[in-house]
């Protein structure tokens, strides 16, 4: 059940490719010349290649992998996500609301903006909360990554093998169970270290090229993974046991219109839809490795158009995975061994094991050689988040938690000093990633779980940022008060996440915390106004 196209020759080109974007981030370090080179690449990056890293940044592997899971479990429905990010893009792209600004301002991380219009202590404590979000939230990503890599390249197979050898040897239950649960063990291993290489492999490319690197190796990851995702799609649709008709039919006959509409009573609901919507567009304005596009943009104009190109990018990153789960869940339809692995209760009951479908999927049905290409370039994908979201936490870390209380005590921190900082920072995230990443099992929903500790920082977050821009009375106190008002939002992490209820109740929560930061926000800048100059100081 678990074996795949995936052979010697396909595990050349991955580490081919692999070696190649190793060499090439240690190469752009020549063009490192200062921290500004270092963060933002020089704010020089044009339309065209913003536009490909900031579509490259989000389509991760982790991307690929949560929209699998809820597409192999929702079906149709959960491209509601990816019009809602679609979105997002145009009104922001044709409005240029908050990001023209922010680029305006020649800024290096969002939190930089705080002590400008705020003061040094709301940099801060927004530094550290948006620190603690973003490290917190990307701590699955290796998980994500160790799961597909397992399925894909069909290592899942030899837990398989071992446990059926252990049983069939005449064995009692008890040693059946011991070889089971060793070889499983050993699988574990074997995925845990190739993750930490690739972990590896992702910090030595941006520690050394940092921005530039992350720009440039974004962009050809960008061109392999479409061509990837593109291949992958089309054997889907050719396949004969599979197709759009067969798979449109499986998810009719089994999953009900819950797997069609978003709406249903059995779906996701109103209220999780309109909490997503606030919770993308507050992402694409604050969430950093999405906002520094518009930092590292040309110009204001570059910024606009960053958002109005990638607009369409953001479905196609939702929707593509989907597609394919859909058509992993009409492959696991017409196998009574897969129906029974995934689906124990049943076709129209919730699965189990729903992150190894894509990844199984793919592997049966792309033949080897382009199935190594396809590999390669969805661990490019993995690394492509990875370093965007490295280097925009360690320079969060750098420039609006290090570098200001140093300066408060009367220190400056040198470019080179600061491009130290970050990349040790770079390594201390890494050295997190391979502990909380690897041996953190998985949550229910890992979506959900992305998006809540996400919410932690951007419902403060946003509130503080659009009314710092807009309204004048606006105070420091309100902003402290706003960003320590998001962390309510890790209560949502206490709920089951598994059912419709769970998930209006998840929606529920989500826009009450953005209430009552905004309640927040402007009832203690009312109570608490700043002193004239400082409410002056940034705008």
């Amino acid at each position: 059940m678990f074996e795949t196209n995936f052979t010697q020759i396909d595990w050349w080109i991955v580490a081919v490719y692999l070696v190649g974007v190793g060499i090439l981030g240690v190469v752009v370090h020549r063009y490192i010349h200062n921290v500004s080179d270092y963060i933002v690449g020089g704010r020089g990056s044009r339309t065209a290649l913003n536009t490909a890293t900031f579509i490259g940044t989000g389509l991760g592997l982790v991307t690929i992998m949560y929209a699998a899971i809820d597409g192999f479990k929702m079906g149709f429905s959960f491209m509601i996500l990816g019009l809602i990010g679609m979105m997002s893009g145009l009104i922001l792209g044709s409005t240029g609301f908050v990001i023209k600004r922010l680029r305006g301002l020649n800024l290096m991380t969002i939190p930089e903006y705080h002590e400008r219009r705020y003061n040094r202590g709301v940099r801060i404590f927004a530094g550290v909360v948006c620190a603690v979000a973003g490290i917190v939230n990307m701590g699955l990503f290796p998980k994500m990554g160790a799961t597909f890599i397992t399925y894909a390249t069909g290592m899942g197979r030899n837990e398989v093998v071992a446990a059926a050898e252990g049983g069939n040897a005449g064995a009692s239950d008890d040693a059946a169970r011991d070889a089971e649960a060793a070889a499983a063990a050993k699988q574990k291993f074997t995925v845990n270290v190739i993750t930490s290489l690739l972990i590896v492999l992702v910090l030595v490319y941006t520690v050394m090229g940092g921005m530039v690197s992350v720009i440039v190796t974004d962009y050809m990851q960008f061109v392999i993974l479409s061509i990837g995702l593109g291949l992958g799609l089309y054997f889907c649709l050719v396949h004969p046991d599979l197709g759009w008709e067969n798979m449109v039919g499986a998810l009719g006959e089994h999953r009900g219109e819950r797997a069609f509409n978003p709406f249903h009573k059995d779906s996701y609901g109103w209220v999780w839809a309109i909490w997503m919507a606030i919770h993308f567009f507050a992402a694409a304005i604050c969430w950093a490795p999405e906002a520094s596009r518009s930092l590292t943009a040309k110009d204001t104009r570059t910024a606009k158009r960053t958002f109005l190109a990638g607009a369409p990018g953001q479905f196609i990153r939702l929707a593509i995975p989907a597609l394919l789960a859909i058509a992993a869940f009409c492959m696991v339809s017409k196998s009574v061994e897969m129906t029974a692995h995934f689906f124990p209760e049943g076709l129209n009951k919730d699965p189990a094991h729903a992150g190894q479908a894509l990844p199984l999927l793919l592997g049966k049905i792309v033949p080897s050689g382009l199935l190594g290409l396809l590999v390669a370039g969805l661990m490019a994908a993995f690394m492509s988040t990875h370093d965007s979201y490295l280097l925009c936490w360690s320079s969060v870390i750098v420039r609006d938690i290090i570098e200001p209380i140093t300066r408060y005590f009367g220190l400056e921190l040198s470019d080179s000093q600061q491009i130290k900082y970050t990349r040790i920072s770079i390594v201390c995230i890494g050295v997190f990633l391979l502990a909380w990443g690897i041996w953190y099992p998985l949550p229910a929903s890992v979506w959900n779980y992305m998006a809540v500790t996400g919410s932690i920082y951007l419902c403060g977050t946003i509130v503080v940022l659009v009314g710092g821009m807009y309204w004048r009375r606006a105070s420091s106190a309100g902003a402290i008060a706003a960003l320590a008002g998001g962390f309510l939002s890790a209560a949502v992490l206490f709920l089951r996440q598994d059912q419709q209820g769970d998930m209006t109740l998840m929606g529920m929560i989500g826009l009450a915390n953005y209430a009552l930061c905004a309640i927040l926000f402007v009832v203690f800048s009312l109570l608490m106004p700043d002193k004239p100059k400082e409410a002056a100081a940034g705008e």
